[in-house]
């Protein structure tokens, strides 16, 4: 996805915006012109289009905390609210891969560590088949020939 210039941003880097006292509060962050509340979170809750920034927030009946969901325009890393309240973005230290379809998808540091579960899962996979091949020569060895 482009990312308009004017907004600041560059793909694959991380933004946070700044908590004022007496502004809405933004708890997630943005990657690659979408807003994602949590990186265990795959759904992005607002996005960007071109220097507008849509929030997908609802209030509690339902209806959408920002008329149209618009929130306001990102201006040189800073999101300048419906309001005229002005939030500075931070660059915050992460690096996710350029084709990355989701924030799960990218690595902090591009660093890839298999998890505990799946290196248990392929050792047990892996002496699986081992035991299995080692099993059928048993059995070939055993059987007597057909004539």
């Amino acid at each position: 996805m482009m990312i308009d210039s004017l907004t600041g941003m560059k793909p694959g880097e991380r933004y946070t915006v700044e908590s004022l006292e007496r502004t809405r509060h933004f708890p997630g962050f943005f990657l690659d012109g979408k807003y994602y509340l949590g990186p265990e979170l795959m759904t992005a809750v607002g996005w960007l289009e071109g220097q507008q920034f849509f929030y997908d927030e609802l209030d509690p009946t339902g209806e959408p905390v920002f008329p149209d969901r618009l929130a306001g325009r990102i201006e040189d890393l800073t999101l300048v609210l419906a309001d005229g309240a002005r939030l500075k973005l931070n660059k915050v230290r992460f690096n996710a891969p350029l084709d990355s379809p989701s924030p799960a998808g990218g690595r902090r540091d591009n660093e890839r560590r298999p998890s505990l579960l799946a290196a248990v899962c392929a050792s047990l996979l892996l002496g699986g088949c081992l035991y299995a091949l080692s099993r059928r020569g048993r059995r070939e060895r055993l059987r007597p020939p057909i004539r």
